[in-house]
């Protein structure tokens, strides 16, 4: 049966490193896709996330910038091989562009799953970092009101 692959990616305004934290700890996991998740970042450990629907293996953890995972859904059928996924962070100007590339998908589910990745990984991962910020700026000051003068009295 023939395989798919699928290669997509997103720029995050936020470090390379917060952007691995968030991905592969379960409580930054599940604060920016709103599900539990159980993750590790060390190579050999279980990862689960959507209340089981998604679980594999993490093949690889770099030092705050590579991981790579065996990853199936529920929805794979039971002789359906794992399908392996691969991401990676780089700094730029805007922050880091996560990039993810995910093969040995069983045929017909590429378009599928891009959009779940796009939908409920990247979209949430902007928005919240995008909120991170925003509670960080400062308040703008308010210049306190000018005093009126009493009128002169003449």
């Amino acid at each position: 049966m023939p395989l798919e692959t699928i290669e997509m990616s997103a720029v995050i305004a936020a470090a390379p490193d917060d952007v691995y934290a968030a991905w592969m700890t379960a409580k930054g996991h599940a604060a920016f896709t709103g599900a539990p998740a159980s993750i590790s970042a060390r190579t050999g450990t279980r990862h689960t996330a959507w209340d089981g629907y998604i679980h594999g293996w993490v093949l690889k953890a770099g030092p705050g910038r590579r991981a790579t995972f065996s990853w199936r859904t529920s929805d794979f059928a039971p002789g359906d091989m794992d399908s392996i996924v691969e991401l990676s962070m780089l700094r730029t100007k805007e922050g880091t562009r996560v990039k993810l590339t995910h093969w040995e998908l069983p045929e017909g589910q590429g378009e599928r799953y891009a959009k779940g990745w796009e939908e409920f990984y990247f979209a949430p991962l902007a928005k919240y970092f995008a909120a991170r910020t925003a509670k960080k700026k400062p308040a703008a000051k308010k210049k306190p009101a000018a005093k009126k003068k009493a009128p002169a009295r003449g």
